[in-house]
């Protein structure tokens, strides 16, 4: 199989994905009937023996019906192999083919593109690719394959005799009971096993992201017990379905066994009365023997067939919904910096309470607009907007007349800057950091961090810019992360640079540095959008913007702006920093 190559939606590689595996599913058809038909050949063979050698006595025809019975044995042997191997490979196929499209989906759904009917995405997509990979390369699902053979093997137990079928037929249906009560029974207990992991798993992973707060104030027990009572709740109901299932395992095998000795008992019966032949008596035990077999496989594979299906959905869901992203929208002028709002309005997710309340503005190219504000007005879903990385419920954003949202990720990723509140540097070379994963451009790139002010600081690494940073930027320090992040966001071409809280950990000389860097971005005319809870900052900005509520409730004149928001309240102290704050 080839991977899927080609530009769409996750739909339409989900489609493709659909279509192609259909040839596949063809052919392990055709393996399933041929490996079923040659697992007759044991009874036949037995029957011969029984039958015809036993009574002729010709050596001749035991040698000669023993090498027909090897050799179709050897085609059962290298057909199921092949199976196997299909399997696995339409495993890694699907894993490969979808698992950008799902990505994609997944930035999408994160960024609010991917709206599904269902609501939000129940798990991690990735997890859920790898669990179809694991159910079609593991051991179960040819078992499964094999189960609706099972009719053939029960007629020919009848066509031996019709009490011989009839039998099979009885504990075939108590073998299938079994299956579907251990299912009943168990599939609460496992879907709450899966929520107390998942708990579990969210508290460690909260608990990693905040080692120093946690170090600091003491809070490594009280997590610990807090992960370790959602995980024991979890391992109690685990166990206690594990033990329900290894019963109703037991039991099917118990029905299994009694089965073949039922068969041989009414076999031999049968044969004495002269109604079956000693050889026609061994063949319908193991006839019915392999009758069963998938079915007291299925016992086992049911829960992993149940969770591969839904694993698959959840990941169709994803991906259908994903219909409207186009991963390769045309190719876009070279924008000059001029942003356009009208009426933006962003929804917290999970509600329909509104984050942003339909803000509209315009800026220049080459204009520093800041924005200020109390915490929870609205600042950096603003700056999410504005490069795209949160879609607008209502509204637009537009740079240079085009829908943000419509321009191309390797554009935005040369025209774009952004610096967030969050500062993260993925792990790699600073230079790669830097050139964003691009092809660096080593005179770019020390452009870049000369006009960030941590060219010295990069030099004075262990490897300077071929060091490799870990786990979001180790080991530099908050301060140094966010003057690298602050290169990373004006390398290159970019026409628009958006800083959400700039300075948060940047010491004088930092400041000093980024306040160099912006006059020298409005020297090469890039637009600037800057969020900051500092006036001194602030002033620098062409104009002042005020947000308040997910509105902008003033514009003008940083001067006149802050002069106004600075300006004592009657019968209150003045406060320097009153409307300034986040």
């Amino acid at each position: 199989m080839k991977r899927v190559e080609g530009k769409g939606s996750g739909a339409v590689a989900l489609t493709r994905v659909r279509t192609e595996i259909r040839a596949a599913l063809g052919l392990l058809a055709f393996f399933s009937v041929a490996i079923n038909l040659l697992l007759l050949v044991p009874s036949l063979y037995m029957m011969q023996v029984y039958d015809r050698v036993l009574r002729s006595g010709v050596v001749e025809t035991l040698i000669y019906i023993t090498l027909i019975a090897a050799a179709s044995i050897a085609v059962y042997a290298a057909l199921e192999s092949l199976r196997l191997r299909t399997l696995a490979r339409i495993g890694e196929w699907i894993e490969d083919t979808l698992f950008e499209p799902v990505f994609a989906a997944a930035m999408g759904a994160e960024r609010g593109l991917v709206k599904s009917s269902s609501g939000a995405y129940e798990g991690t997509p990735f997890n859920d690719l790898r669990a179809v990979r694991s159910f079609l390369s593991g051991p179960t699902l040819p078992s499964l394959c094999d189960t609706p053979w099972m009719p053939l093997f029960l007629l020919g137990c009848t066509i031996i005799h019709p009490y011989l079928g009839l039998l099979g037929l009885v504990f075939s249906v108590l073998i299938i009971a079994l299956a579907l009560v251990n299912d009943r029974v168990t599939k609460p207990a496992t879907e709450k096993v899966a929520q107390g992991h998942q708990e579990a798993q969210r508290v460690l992973a909260e608990a990693a992201r905040n080692v120093d707060t946690v170090a600091a104030m003491g809070l490594g027990r009280p997590l610990a017990q807090r992960a370790s009572r959602a995980n024991g709740a979890s391992t109690a109901l685990l166990a206690e379905a594990t033990d329900t299932g290894t019963v109703m395992i037991g039991a099917g095998k118990f029905l299994r066994v009694v089965a073949q000795i039922a068969t041989l008992a009414l076999g031999a019966w049968l044969s004495l009365g002269g109604h079956i032949t000693p050889g026609g008596m061994i063949a319908s035990s193991i006839l019915l023997s392999r009758a069963l077999a998938p079915l007291d496989q299925s016992i086992a594979a049911w829960r992993g067939l149940q969770q591969a299906g839904a694993a698959w959905k959840r990941i169709s869901e994803l991906l259908d919904a994903s219909e409207a992203i186009v991963e390769e929208p045309i190719a876009l002028p070279e924008p000059e910096g001029r942003l356009t709002l009208a009426g933006v309005t962003v929804m917290a997710p999970g509600n329909e309470r509104a984050i942003l309340a339909g803000v509209s503005l315009n800026v220049t190219p080459g204009e520093t607009l800041a924005f200020i504000g109390p915490s929870g007005s609205g600042k950096s879903t603003l700056c999410r907007a504005i490069v795209g990385s949160r879609a607008a419920h209502r509204g637009s954003v537009r740079l240079d007349g085009g829908d943000i949202m419509h321009w191309r990720d390797d554009q935005r990723r040369r025209y774009v800057g952004y610096l967030s509140q969050g500062t993260e540097l993925f792990s790699g070379r600073v230079r790669d950091i830097i050139a964003r994963f691009d092809e660096p451009d080593d005179a770019k790139v020390v452009d870049a961090a000369k006009l960030a002010g941590c060219h010295a600081l990069i030099q004075a690494l262990p490897q300077g810019y071929d060091t490799v940073l870990v786990n979001g930027g180790a080991p530099l320090s908050g301060g140094q992360r966010q003057r690298v992040a602050l290169a990373r966001a004006v390398y290159g071409d970019v026409r628009i640079v958006v800083l959400d809280e700039p300075n948060a950990s940047l010491d004088g000389e930092g400041e000093r540095a980024l306040v160099t860097c912006m006059a020298t971005l409005k020297q090469r005319g890039v637009t600037v959008v800057l969020v900051t809870h500092k006036p001194a900052l602030a002033q620098l900005a062409d104009r002042v913007a005020v947000m308040q509520n997910g509105q902008i409730s003033r514009l003008g004149p940083p001067t006149e702006v802050l002069r106004e928001l600075m300006a004592p309240v009657p019968n209150e102290p003045r406060t320097a920093a009153a409307g300034a704050g986040r």
